[in-house]
C-alpha cells in the first residue's frame, strides 16, 4: 500500500502535461515553391547531368531546385516532429517538482495507512473535479475556431488531395497505354558489319525516332498535369489559408487554454504543411522525371551513342 500511495504521490505532482505551440510559418508562402517544370526538354536542361564510359549523358538527380524542395520539405516536417517531442519532454517534472515529491512522500510515510487511503482517495476526488473543469477552459468562439482549422487542414485537404490524386492518376494510366502502343523501329534495313550488327548511325536514327514520339506523349500528358495542379493548387492554398490565417489569430496556441485543444491546432497545422506539399509535389516530381527520362534517351539517339549494340 505504501508504494502504491507513494506512486500517487508522484503522479499528482507531474501529472499537469504542456502541450506544444505552433510552428510560426506561413505555409500558403511556402507553397510559393511550387512550380511546374514545363516541357521535356526544360525539364532536362534543369537536371544535374554526366557521362558514363560509353559517353551516354546520365542523370545524377532531377534538379538542384528539386532537392532544395525535398530537403525543404523533410526539413520542415522534422521541424514538426522535433516541436511535438518538444512537447513530450516539457512533460519531465522540474527539480522543484522533485523536491516537492519528495517533500510529500515523507509527509505520508508518517501517515497511518488508515490516513493514507483516505489522503488518496480525496486526491483522485480533487483530480477528477479538476479534470472536469479542465475540459471548458475556452469560451466557444475559440473553441469553435480550432475544430475549423482542424476540419480545414484535415477532412478537407484530405477530401481535395483524394480528388487530385484520382485525376493524375487516371491521366498516368492514359500516359502509360498511349506509349506502351509506340513500338521501336525495325533496324534489319541498317546497314550491317559482317557479324550482323547494325551500324550505329542508322541504330541511334531508327531508335531516336522512337523517343521523338515518346518525348511528344510525354510533353501532352505533362501539360495536362500541369493544368491539373493548377486547377487544385488554388483549392489547396484556400484551405491552408485558412489553416494560417486561425493559426495566427489564436497566437499560434497561445490564446488557447485547454491543452487538448492547442494539440488539435497544432496537428491541424503539422496535417495542412503535409497536405500542401504532398499531392502536388509528386505531380511536380512525376512531370519532371518523366521528360527528364524521355528526353535524355533522345538526346543520347541524336549523339549517336543511345543504342551501343552497333559498329561505328
Amino acid at each position: 500500500m505504501k508504494k502504491s500511495i507513494l506512486f500517487l504521490a508522484g503522479y499528482f505532482i507531474f501529472s499537469s502535461s504542456h502541450a506544444q505551440k505552433c510552428m510560426e510559418i506561413n505555409i500558403t508562402a511556402l507553397m510559393g515553391k511550387l512550380e511546374p517544370p514545363g516541357q521535356s526538354a526544360s525539364s532536362f536542361s534543369k537536371c544535374n547531368l554526366t557521362k558514363n564510359d560509353e559517353k551516354q549523358t546520365v542523370i545524377v538527380n532531377y534538379g538542384t531546385d528539386l532537392v532544395e524542395l525535398d530537403t525543404f520539405i523533410a526539413r520542415t516536417a522534422q521541424d514538426f516532429n522535433m516541436a511535438s517531442l518538444g512537447g513530450i519532454n516539457a512533460q519531465m517534472p522540474s527539480q522543484q517538482d522533485i523536491a516537492s515529491g519528495k517533500d510529500l512522500a515523507e509527509k505520508l510515510k508518517n501517515m497511518t495507512p488508515e490516513q493514507q487511503k483516505q489522503w488518496a482517495m480525496q486526491m483522485v476526488q480533487e483530480k477528477q473535479r479538476g479534470g472536469s473543469a479542465a475540459t471548458i477552459q475556452d469560451n466557444a468562439d475559440v473553441t469553435k475556431l480550432v475544430f475549423q482549422t482542424q476540419d480545414a487542414g484535415v477532412n478537407q485537404l484530405r477530401r481535395v488531395n483524394e480528388e487530385f490524386a484520382a485525376k493524375l492518376r487516371d491521366l498516368n494510366s492514359a500516359m502509360s497505354a498511349e506509349k506502351a502502343k509506340i513500338k521501336p523501329g525495325d533496324k534489319s534495313g541498317c546497314p550491317q558489319d559482317k557479324t550482323g550488327l547494325p551500324s550505329c548511325a542508322c541504330a541511334n536514327e531508327i531508335d531516336g525516332k522512337y523517343w521523338e514520339q515518346i518525348v511528344k506523349i510525354t510533353d501532352s500528358y505533362n501539360s495536362q498535369r500541369t493544368a491539373l495542379l493548377q486547377a487544385y493548387i488554388p483549392k489547396i492554398k484556400a484551405l491552408v489559408a485558412t489553416v494560417d490565417d486561425n493559426v495566427v489569430k489564436l497566437k499560434h496556441g497561445d490564446a488557447v487554454n485547454s491543452k487538448d485543444l492547442k494539440r488539435t491546432l497544432f496537428s491541424a497545422q503539422a496535417s495542412a504543411f503535409s497536405n500542401a506539399f504532398d499531392i502536388t509535389k509528386s505531380c511536380i516530381d512525376l512531370e519532371r522525371k518523366d521528360g527528364s527520362n524521355a528526353y535524355v534517351n533522345k538526346f543520347n539517339c541524336d549523339n549517336k551513342v543511345y543504342n551501343l549494340s552497333c559498329f561505328h
